[in-house]
């Protein structure tokens, strides 16, 4: 039983492995969200950077020693 688990999902990688590089607008399908995540990032920074405000920066986590 496992083997036919482990074998099916080998049978499912490979296909969607082959399909990714046949397929270039399954690449760019796939890709869609990064790209609109950064579109939305950049479109963020430059408003915030319109109206004067800044991004606050991250606290460092580091702690000190006793």
């Amino acid at each position: 039983m496992m083997d036919a688990i482990v074998l099916t999902a080998i049978v499912c990688a490979a296909v969607f492995v082959a399909a990714w590089l046949l397929r270039p607008d399954l690449r760019a399908w796939i890709e869609r969200p990064k790209y609109r995540f950064q579109a939305n990032v950049r479109s963020y920074d430059q408003a915030q950077s319109v109206t004067g405000q800044s991004r606050p920066e991250p606290k460092s986590e580091t702690r000190r020693s006793p």
